[in-house]
Protein backbone atom coordinates (compact mmCIF):
# COMPACT_ATOMS: atom_id res chain seq x y z
CA UNK A 1 0.00 0.00 0.00
CA UNK A 2 2.89 2.41 1.06
CA UNK A 3 4.84 2.09 -2.46
CA UNK A 4 1.45 2.40 -4.08
CA UNK A 5 0.68 5.55 -2.46
CA UNK A 6 4.17 6.74 -2.92
CA UNK A 7 4.08 6.16 -6.71
CA UNK A 8 0.55 7.80 -7.30
CA UNK A 9 1.33 11.15 -5.40
CA UNK A 10 4.62 11.73 -7.43
CA UNK A 11 2.76 10.74 -9.93
CA UNK A 12 0.38 13.36 -9.28
CA UNK A 13 2.96 15.84 -8.21
CA UNK A 14 4.14 14.96 -12.02
CA UNK A 15 1.07 15.20 -13.74
CA UNK A 16 0.00 18.84 -12.18
CA UNK A 17 3.45 20.61 -12.85
CA UNK A 18 3.69 22.56 -16.21
CA UNK A 19 6.17 23.89 -18.07
CA UNK A 20 7.22 27.43 -16.45
CA UNK A 21 8.72 30.07 -18.99
CA UNK A 22 9.42 32.45 -16.47
CA UNK A 23 13.23 32.98 -16.38
CA UNK A 24 14.19 31.99 -12.68
CA UNK A 25 17.55 33.94 -12.51
CA UNK A 26 16.43 36.55 -10.77
CA UNK A 27 14.29 36.67 -7.45
CA UNK A 28 10.74 37.93 -8.61
CA UNK A 29 10.72 35.63 -11.84
CA UNK A 30 12.00 32.68 -9.76
CA UNK A 31 9.26 33.70 -6.98
CA UNK A 32 6.64 33.50 -9.76
CA UNK A 33 7.44 30.24 -10.61
CA UNK A 34 7.61 28.96 -7.51
CA UNK A 35 3.98 30.00 -6.58
CA UNK A 36 2.41 28.68 -9.55
CA UNK A 37 3.77 25.48 -8.95
CA UNK A 38 2.76 25.71 -5.24
CA UNK A 39 -0.98 26.63 -6.56
CA UNK A 40 -1.03 23.91 -9.04
CA UNK A 41 -0.29 21.09 -6.98
CA UNK A 42 -2.59 22.58 -3.70
CA UNK A 43 -5.29 23.12 -6.89
CA UNK A 44 -4.85 18.89 -7.37
CA UNK A 45 -4.51 17.72 -4.22
CA UNK A 46 -5.20 20.27 -0.61
CA UNK A 47 -7.99 18.84 1.14
CA UNK A 48 -9.74 22.06 0.77
CA UNK A 49 -9.20 22.90 -2.71
CA UNK A 50 -12.90 24.04 -3.65
CA UNK A 51 -11.97 26.60 -1.39
CA UNK A 52 -8.94 28.02 -3.47
CA UNK A 53 -9.01 31.36 -3.95
CA UNK A 54 -8.91 32.30 -7.88
CA UNK A 55 -4.99 32.02 -9.09
CA UNK A 56 -3.03 34.52 -9.78
CA UNK A 57 0.30 35.34 -10.47
CA UNK A 58 2.22 36.76 -7.31
CA UNK A 59 5.85 37.17 -7.28
CA UNK A 60 6.24 37.63 -3.56
CA UNK A 61 7.76 35.12 -1.26
CA UNK A 62 6.58 32.03 -1.36
CA UNK A 63 6.34 31.35 2.48
CA UNK A 64 4.14 34.47 2.47
CA UNK A 65 1.59 33.55 -1.13
CA UNK A 66 1.74 29.86 0.94
CA UNK A 67 -0.22 31.26 3.59
CA UNK A 68 -2.25 33.37 1.84
CA UNK A 69 -4.03 29.67 0.41
CA UNK A 70 -4.89 27.91 3.55
CA UNK A 71 -8.23 27.38 4.51
CA UNK A 72 -9.21 28.94 7.86
CA UNK A 73 -9.74 25.59 9.70
CA UNK A 74 -6.30 24.87 8.86
CA UNK A 75 -3.44 24.43 10.86
CA UNK A 76 -1.44 21.98 10.15
CA UNK A 77 -0.25 22.91 5.92
CA UNK A 78 3.18 23.90 6.35
CA UNK A 79 5.92 24.83 3.20
CA UNK A 80 10.01 24.43 3.91
CA UNK A 81 12.73 26.35 2.15
CA UNK A 82 14.95 23.19 2.07
CA UNK A 83 13.13 19.82 0.68
CA UNK A 84 16.25 17.68 1.87
CA UNK A 85 16.71 19.54 5.62
CA UNK A 86 12.74 18.28 6.08
CA UNK A 87 12.95 14.97 5.10
CA UNK A 88 16.19 14.46 7.35
CA UNK A 89 14.06 15.98 10.05
CA UNK A 90 11.00 14.02 9.38
CA UNK A 91 13.22 10.65 9.78
CA UNK A 92 15.19 12.04 12.88
CA UNK A 93 18.18 13.11 11.45
CA UNK A 94 19.03 16.65 13.00
CA UNK A 95 21.94 18.40 11.30
CA UNK A 96 22.81 20.37 13.97
CA UNK A 97 21.80 18.52 18.13
CA UNK A 98 22.48 19.68 21.18
CA UNK A 99 20.86 16.85 22.86
CA UNK A 100 17.56 17.97 24.80
CA UNK A 101 13.79 18.87 24.05
CA UNK A 102 12.53 21.44 26.27
CA UNK A 103 9.32 23.36 27.41
CA UNK A 104 8.92 27.10 27.17
CA UNK A 105 7.46 29.18 30.81
CA UNK A 106 7.33 32.57 31.90
CA UNK A 107 9.26 33.36 34.98
CA UNK A 108 5.72 33.81 36.10
CA UNK A 109 2.16 34.76 35.67
CA UNK A 110 2.48 38.34 33.25
CA UNK A 111 6.29 38.34 33.57
CA UNK A 112 8.53 38.68 30.42
CA UNK A 113 11.72 36.97 31.65
CA UNK A 114 11.37 33.30 30.06
CA UNK A 115 12.85 29.97 31.03
CA UNK A 116 13.54 26.91 28.91
CA UNK A 117 12.99 23.61 31.57
CA UNK A 118 14.34 19.96 29.79
CA UNK A 119 12.14 17.52 29.26
CA UNK A 120 14.28 14.93 28.37
CA UNK A 121 17.92 14.44 27.34
CA UNK A 122 19.15 12.16 24.65
CA UNK A 123 21.61 9.65 23.99
CA UNK A 124 24.84 9.86 23.37
CA UNK A 125 24.81 13.65 22.88
CA UNK A 126 26.47 16.51 24.35
CA UNK A 127 23.45 17.66 26.56
CA UNK A 128 23.51 14.06 28.02
CA UNK A 129 27.29 14.02 28.44
CA UNK A 130 27.54 17.76 30.46
CA UNK A 131 24.97 15.46 32.64
CA UNK A 132 22.07 18.11 31.86
CA UNK A 133 19.12 16.40 32.84
CA UNK A 134 14.69 16.62 33.22
CA UNK A 135 13.78 19.41 34.90
CA UNK A 136 17.22 21.76 34.08
CA UNK A 137 16.41 25.46 34.14
CA UNK A 138 17.81 27.07 31.26
CA UNK A 139 17.21 31.45 31.24
CA UNK A 140 20.26 32.58 29.27
CA UNK A 141 21.56 31.54 25.85
CA UNK A 142 25.26 32.84 24.93
CA UNK A 143 25.00 35.29 27.92
CA UNK A 144 21.57 36.71 27.19
CA UNK A 145 18.59 36.60 28.88
CA UNK A 146 15.27 34.66 27.45
CA UNK A 147 12.59 37.45 27.01
CA UNK A 148 9.22 37.22 25.35
CA UNK A 149 10.95 39.33 22.75
CA UNK A 150 14.33 37.33 21.46
CA UNK A 151 13.35 33.86 23.04
CA UNK A 152 12.60 32.62 19.03
CA UNK A 153 16.00 33.93 18.02
CA UNK A 154 18.03 33.02 20.74
CA UNK A 155 16.82 29.36 20.56
CA UNK A 156 17.26 29.27 16.79
CA UNK A 157 20.92 28.86 17.63
CA UNK A 158 20.28 25.74 19.10
CA UNK A 159 20.00 24.41 15.97
CA UNK A 160 21.78 27.12 13.49
CA UNK A 161 25.09 26.69 11.58
CA UNK A 162 27.07 27.22 14.30
CA UNK A 163 29.51 24.67 15.99
CA UNK A 164 28.00 25.62 19.43
CA UNK A 165 26.09 27.17 21.84
CA UNK A 166 26.54 28.24 25.68
CA UNK A 167 23.78 27.68 28.08
CA UNK A 168 23.02 29.89 31.42
CA UNK A 169 21.10 27.29 33.93
CA UNK A 170 19.38 28.98 37.10
CA UNK A 171 17.56 27.66 39.95
CA UNK A 172 14.11 28.60 41.64
CA UNK A 173 15.33 29.60 46.02
CA UNK A 174 13.94 31.56 48.64
CA UNK A 175 10.82 32.96 45.60
CA UNK A 176 13.04 33.42 43.28
CA UNK A 177 15.40 32.21 39.88
CA UNK A 178 19.27 32.32 40.76
CA UNK A 179 21.84 31.68 38.28
CA UNK A 180 23.40 28.59 38.13
CA UNK A 181 25.97 28.47 36.21
CA UNK A 182 27.10 27.82 32.05
CA UNK A 183 27.73 25.07 30.19
CA UNK A 184 29.26 25.45 26.27
CA UNK A 185 27.87 22.77 24.12
CA UNK A 186 29.31 21.64 21.42
CA UNK A 187 26.37 20.28 18.52
CA UNK A 188 26.30 17.23 16.86
CA UNK A 189 26.23 16.97 13.13
CA UNK A 190 23.05 14.77 11.40
CA UNK A 191 22.77 13.31 14.63
CA UNK A 192 19.92 10.27 14.59
CA UNK A 193 17.45 9.81 17.08
CA UNK A 194 15.88 6.82 17.73
CA UNK A 195 12.65 7.34 18.72
CA UNK A 196 12.46 4.05 21.07
CA UNK A 197 13.44 6.05 23.57
CA UNK A 198 13.36 4.09 26.88
CA UNK A 199 11.38 0.41 28.08
CA UNK A 200 11.77 -1.13 31.12
CA UNK A 201 9.04 -3.38 33.38
CA UNK A 202 7.88 -2.73 36.73
CA UNK A 203 6.57 -5.27 39.15
CA UNK A 204 3.01 -4.00 40.50
CA UNK A 205 1.76 -6.11 43.68
CA UNK A 206 1.28 -8.98 41.62
CA UNK A 207 0.89 -7.66 38.13
CA UNK A 208 3.80 -6.92 35.36
CA UNK A 209 3.74 -3.53 33.71
CA UNK A 210 5.38 -2.45 30.49
CA UNK A 211 6.59 1.08 30.16
CA UNK A 212 7.36 2.54 26.30
CA UNK A 213 8.23 6.34 25.85
CA UNK A 214 8.08 6.92 22.11
CA UNK A 215 8.86 10.33 21.07
CA UNK A 216 8.19 9.93 17.46
CA UNK A 217 6.98 7.87 14.48
CA UNK A 218 10.08 6.82 11.87
CA UNK A 219 10.60 3.73 10.67
CA UNK A 220 14.28 4.46 10.22
CA UNK A 221 16.38 6.91 9.77
CA UNK A 222 16.04 7.39 6.10
CA UNK A 223 18.13 4.27 5.07
CA UNK A 224 15.17 2.35 4.32
CA UNK A 225 16.21 -0.52 6.76
CA UNK A 226 13.26 0.00 9.00
CA UNK A 227 15.66 -0.59 12.03
CA UNK A 228 13.17 1.64 14.31
CA UNK A 229 9.73 -0.38 13.34
CA UNK A 230 11.88 -3.59 14.20
CA UNK A 231 13.45 -2.38 17.20
CA UNK A 232 9.98 -1.52 18.40
CA UNK A 233 8.28 -4.89 17.09
CA UNK A 234 10.71 -6.69 19.17
CA UNK A 235 10.52 -4.76 22.11
CA UNK A 236 7.05 -5.57 22.57
CA UNK A 237 8.05 -9.42 21.59
CA UNK A 238 10.21 -8.92 24.68
CA UNK A 239 7.52 -7.87 26.87
CA UNK A 240 4.89 -10.48 25.66
CA UNK A 241 8.34 -12.89 26.86
CA UNK A 242 7.96 -11.34 30.19
CA UNK A 243 4.08 -11.97 30.60
CA UNK A 244 3.06 -8.31 31.12
CA UNK A 245 0.00 -7.63 32.44
CA UNK A 246 -0.80 -4.17 31.67
CA UNK A 247 1.04 -1.46 29.04
CA UNK A 248 1.55 1.92 29.21
CA UNK A 249 2.75 3.94 26.33
CA UNK A 250 4.65 7.41 26.96
CA UNK A 251 2.88 9.62 23.62
CA UNK A 252 3.27 12.79 25.98
CA UNK A 253 5.98 14.15 23.48
CA UNK A 254 4.91 12.46 20.32
CA UNK A 255 3.52 14.93 18.00
CA UNK A 256 3.06 12.20 14.67
CA UNK A 257 5.06 11.25 12.33
CA UNK A 258 5.03 8.30 9.16
CA UNK A 259 1.38 6.57 8.81
CA UNK A 260 3.44 3.15 7.88
CA UNK A 261 4.51 3.41 11.25
CA UNK A 262 1.49 4.02 13.02
CA UNK A 263 0.03 1.53 11.49
CA UNK A 264 3.07 -1.29 12.58
CA UNK A 265 2.67 0.07 16.31
CA UNK A 266 -0.95 -0.12 16.02
CA UNK A 267 -0.92 -3.74 14.71
CA UNK A 268 1.25 -4.82 17.94
CA UNK A 269 -1.05 -3.83 20.24
CA UNK A 270 -4.78 -4.61 18.79
CA UNK A 271 -6.00 -7.83 19.76
CA UNK A 272 -5.50 -10.45 16.90
CA UNK A 273 -4.41 -8.50 14.32
CA UNK A 274 -5.22 -9.68 10.84
CA UNK A 275 -5.21 -7.51 7.50
CA UNK A 276 -8.92 -7.51 6.92
CA UNK A 277 -9.11 -5.28 10.32
CA UNK A 278 -9.47 -1.98 9.88
CA UNK A 279 -7.33 0.33 11.29
CA UNK A 280 -8.76 3.81 9.16
CA UNK A 281 -10.85 5.38 6.84
CA UNK A 282 -9.82 7.71 4.70
CA UNK A 283 -11.58 10.43 2.96
CA UNK A 284 -9.90 12.84 0.29
CA UNK A 285 -11.13 16.25 -1.79
CA UNK A 286 -13.30 15.33 -4.99
CA UNK A 287 -10.48 15.43 -7.13
CA UNK A 288 -8.93 12.46 -5.72
CA UNK A 289 -11.68 10.72 -5.00
CA UNK A 290 -12.58 10.43 -8.59
CA UNK A 291 -9.32 9.36 -9.59
CA UNK A 292 -9.16 6.39 -6.83
CA UNK A 293 -12.58 5.66 -8.15
CA UNK A 294 -11.65 5.72 -11.84
CA UNK A 295 -10.93 2.35 -14.07
CA UNK A 296 -7.06 4.13 -14.50
CA UNK A 297 -6.58 3.70 -10.84
CA UNK A 298 -8.01 0.41 -10.61
CA UNK A 299 -6.03 -0.71 -13.54
CA UNK A 300 -2.89 0.22 -12.03
CA UNK A 301 -3.81 -0.54 -8.29
CA UNK A 302 -5.47 -3.40 -6.62
CA UNK A 303 -5.21 -1.87 -3.05
CA UNK A 304 -8.08 0.62 -2.34
CA UNK A 305 -6.57 4.31 -0.63
CA UNK A 306 -9.80 4.62 1.41
CA UNK A 307 -8.99 1.73 3.68
CA UNK A 308 -6.00 0.83 5.91
CA UNK A 309 -5.77 -2.54 7.41
CA UNK A 310 -3.93 -3.35 10.02
CA UNK A 311 -1.12 -5.30 9.35
CA UNK A 312 0.79 -8.95 10.32
CA UNK A 313 4.11 -8.36 9.19
CA UNK A 314 6.93 -5.77 8.80
CA UNK A 315 8.15 -5.84 4.97
CA UNK A 316 11.89 -5.11 4.66
CA UNK A 317 12.93 -5.57 1.18
CA UNK A 318 12.00 -8.93 0.37
CA UNK A 319 11.39 -9.97 3.84
CA UNK A 320 8.57 -9.72 6.10
CA UNK A 321 9.46 -9.86 9.82
CA UNK A 322 5.84 -11.40 11.80
CA UNK A 323 4.39 -8.30 14.02
CA UNK A 324 4.88 -9.58 17.82
CA UNK A 325 1.39 -8.99 18.52
CA UNK A 326 1.09 -8.04 22.22
CA UNK A 327 -2.75 -6.94 22.52
CA UNK A 328 -3.95 -9.98 22.82
CA UNK A 329 -2.58 -10.37 26.22
CA UNK A 330 -3.58 -6.82 27.05
CA UNK A 331 -7.46 -5.99 28.78
CA UNK A 332 -6.77 -2.35 27.99
CA UNK A 333 -3.93 0.14 27.47
CA UNK A 334 -2.87 3.11 29.14
CA UNK A 335 -1.75 5.77 27.25
CA UNK A 336 0.17 9.29 28.76
CA UNK A 337 -0.70 11.68 27.05
CA UNK A 338 0.20 15.74 26.64
CA UNK A 339 -0.59 18.54 24.83
CA UNK A 340 2.07 17.83 22.11
CA UNK A 341 0.48 14.37 21.39
CA UNK A 342 -0.91 14.87 18.25
CA UNK A 343 -1.10 13.26 14.61
CA UNK A 344 0.24 9.61 14.00
CA UNK A 345 -0.35 9.45 18.23
CA UNK A 346 -3.87 10.53 17.86
CA UNK A 347 -4.30 7.98 14.99
CA UNK A 348 -3.36 4.91 16.64
CA UNK A 349 -5.34 5.79 20.10
CA UNK A 350 -8.47 6.28 17.31
CA UNK A 351 -7.19 3.23 15.42
CA UNK A 352 -7.19 1.31 18.69
CA UNK A 353 -10.54 2.87 20.41
CA UNK A 354 -12.70 0.27 18.62
CA UNK A 355 -11.04 -3.12 19.73
CA UNK A 356 -10.11 -2.26 23.50
CA UNK A 357 -10.46 0.24 26.41
CA UNK A 358 -7.58 2.98 25.97
CA UNK A 359 -7.21 4.83 28.92
CA UNK A 360 -5.55 8.17 28.66
CA UNK A 361 -3.64 10.13 31.14
CA UNK A 362 -2.27 13.29 31.70
CA UNK A 363 -3.47 16.42 29.39
CA UNK A 364 -5.59 17.22 26.20
CA UNK A 365 -4.02 15.93 23.04
CA UNK A 366 -3.58 18.39 20.04
CA UNK A 367 -6.40 17.62 18.06
CA UNK A 368 -4.89 16.53 14.19
CA UNK A 369 -7.08 14.29 12.81
CA UNK A 370 -6.01 15.15 8.87
CA UNK A 371 -2.45 13.94 7.24
CA UNK A 372 -0.15 15.20 4.47
CA UNK A 373 2.33 14.44 2.11
CA UNK A 374 5.45 16.16 1.01
CA UNK A 375 5.49 17.75 -2.43
CA UNK A 376 8.93 18.75 -3.87
CA UNK A 377 9.77 19.76 -7.58
CA UNK A 378 11.84 17.13 -9.14
CA UNK A 379 11.33 19.16 -12.37
CA UNK A 380 13.44 22.16 -11.23
CA UNK A 381 16.49 21.67 -9.59
CA UNK A 382 16.89 25.03 -8.29
CA UNK A 383 13.63 25.07 -6.51
CA UNK A 384 14.42 23.49 -3.31
CA UNK A 385 11.10 24.43 -1.63
CA UNK A 386 8.94 21.38 -0.03
CA UNK A 387 5.62 21.63 1.48
CA UNK A 388 3.32 19.23 3.31
CA UNK A 389 -0.52 20.08 2.24
CA UNK A 390 -3.33 18.85 4.48
CA UNK A 391 -4.54 15.82 1.13
CA UNK A 392 -6.89 13.75 3.61
CA UNK A 393 -8.96 13.15 7.06
CA UNK A 394 -9.15 10.20 8.90
CA UNK A 395 -11.34 7.77 10.76
CA UNK A 396 -11.29 4.40 12.63
CA UNK A 397 -13.38 1.54 12.39
CA UNK A 398 -16.56 3.23 13.91
CA UNK A 399 -16.37 5.58 10.95
CA UNK A 400 -14.92 8.28 14.40
CA UNK A 401 -12.88 11.27 13.65
CA UNK A 402 -14.29 13.77 16.92
CA UNK A 403 -10.97 14.66 18.50
CA UNK A 404 -10.40 18.08 16.21
CA UNK A 405 -10.08 19.55 20.04
CA UNK A 406 -7.98 16.75 21.25
CA UNK A 407 -9.14 13.93 23.23
CA UNK A 408 -9.93 14.34 26.40
CA UNK A 409 -7.88 11.78 29.30
CA UNK A 410 -9.67 9.79 31.35
CA UNK A 411 -7.70 11.31 34.22
CA UNK A 412 -5.97 14.60 33.83
CA UNK A 413 -2.78 14.73 35.39
CA UNK A 414 0.03 17.41 35.05
CA UNK A 415 3.60 16.92 33.65
CA UNK A 416 5.57 17.94 36.48
CA UNK A 417 9.35 17.51 35.50
CA UNK A 418 10.51 17.12 38.94
CA UNK A 419 10.88 13.39 38.24
CA UNK A 420 12.87 11.47 35.44
CA UNK A 421 10.89 9.66 32.93
CA UNK A 422 10.54 6.12 33.65
CA UNK A 423 10.58 7.18 37.73
CA UNK A 424 7.84 5.59 39.38
CA UNK A 425 7.40 8.68 41.16
CA UNK A 426 7.26 10.73 38.10
CA UNK A 427 3.33 12.10 37.92
CA UNK A 428 1.54 10.48 35.00
CA UNK A 429 3.29 6.91 35.38
CA UNK A 430 2.45 7.19 38.79
CA UNK A 431 -0.73 8.13 38.03
CA UNK A 432 -0.89 5.06 35.73
CA UNK A 433 0.41 2.55 38.17
CA UNK A 434 -2.58 3.54 40.74
CA UNK A 435 -5.08 3.70 38.31
CA UNK A 436 -3.54 -0.14 37.23
CA UNK A 437 -2.98 -1.17 41.45
CA UNK A 438 -6.08 0.49 43.06
CA UNK A 439 -8.45 1.70 40.08
CA UNK A 440 -8.91 5.77 40.04
CA UNK A 441 -10.09 6.82 43.37
CA UNK A 442 -6.62 6.62 44.12
CA UNK A 443 -4.97 9.18 42.04
CA UNK A 444 -3.90 11.83 44.27
CA UNK A 445 -5.17 15.46 43.10
CA UNK A 446 -3.19 17.80 40.96
CA UNK A 447 -0.23 19.35 42.50
CA UNK A 448 -1.32 23.13 43.07
CA UNK A 449 2.33 24.64 42.23
CA UNK A 450 2.31 22.18 38.84
CA UNK A 451 -1.05 23.48 38.21
CA UNK A 452 0.78 27.44 38.97
CA UNK A 453 3.74 26.49 36.53
CA UNK A 454 1.23 25.50 34.06
CA UNK A 455 -0.43 28.46 33.85
CA UNK A 456 2.56 30.21 32.56
CA UNK A 457 3.62 27.99 30.11
CA UNK A 458 4.31 29.77 26.65
CA UNK A 459 1.10 28.52 24.45
CA UNK A 460 3.74 29.17 21.52
CA UNK A 461 6.04 26.17 22.31
CA UNK A 462 3.86 23.23 22.96
CA UNK A 463 4.69 21.81 18.90
CA UNK A 464 8.15 22.72 19.89
CA UNK A 465 9.98 25.30 17.39
CA UNK A 466 11.63 23.01 15.39
CA UNK A 467 9.79 21.28 12.59
CA UNK A 468 10.68 17.55 12.38
CA UNK A 469 8.16 15.05 13.95
CA UNK A 470 4.84 16.42 12.72
CA UNK A 471 2.39 15.23 10.00
CA UNK A 472 0.88 12.19 9.75
CA UNK A 473 1.95 11.24 5.81
CA UNK A 474 2.39 8.28 3.30
CA UNK A 475 5.70 9.52 2.09
CA UNK A 476 8.91 8.88 2.99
Amino acid sequence: MKSMMKKLFYLLVVLSLFSCDEDSSNEKSFNTYVNEWIYSNMAGVYYWNADLPAFKKNAGKPVEYFETLLHHEDRFSAIFEDYEALMKRLTGVNPAEIGFEYKLFLESTGSEKVICIVTFTKPNTPARAAGIKRGDIISRINGTQLTVNNYQQLLASFTDATASVKIGFTVYSDGGYVNAGEKDLTKITNYKENPVYLDTVYTVGNKKVGYLVYNFFTADAGDGSMAYDLELNSLMGAFAAQDIAELVVDLRYNSGGMMSTAIHLGSMLVPEPDNSKVFSYTEYNDNLTDYFNSAEYKKKYSESPFVEYFTTSIKTGTTEVPVQSLGSKLKRIYFLTGKSTASASEMVINGLKPYLPCVLIGDVTYGKNVGSIVINDDENKKNKYAFMPIVLKYFNKERKSDFSTGFVPNVEVYDDLAHQLGDTREELLAAALAHITNGPSMIKAVDPEAAKLREAELPVQEMQLLVKKLMVNRER
